[in-house]
């Protein structure tokens, strides 16, 4: 079981790596319950995609022992969907409202 959730950043357990699109997912229902459902599937790739790449940089360039290693990869993950999210949905906006739509 150590090997399924081991944390270095030379080597990432599978664990981690779901536990950071599960990060994105829940992200992107939250950003879809706030911008509407239509966005749904736009939100999910950007949160995902933004989840796992936020906690792979995270357990680059952050050092710690393995607990601590996994909750700041959590946490950079959380913060990168969130601020990703964030952009996009001000991003969509103001070129909805600059195009009359």
């Amino acid at each position: 079981m150590n090997e399924l959730i081991a944390i270095t950043p030379e080597r990432i357990g599978w664990i981690i790596w779901a536990v950071w699109v599960v990060v994105g997912i829940v992200a992107a229902l939250v950003a879809a319950r706030c911008t509407g459902p239509r966005t749904f599937l736009f939100d999910l790739i950007i949160g995902v995609v933004a989840a796992v790449l936020g906690g792979y940089l995270s357990t680059c360039f952050i050092g710690g022992g393995p607990v601590q290693l996994f909750l700041l990869s959590v946490l950079g993950s959380a913060f990168f969907a969130a601020a990703a999210l964030w952009i996009t949905a001000a991003l969509i906006s103001h070129f909805r409202k600059s195009d009359g739509l």
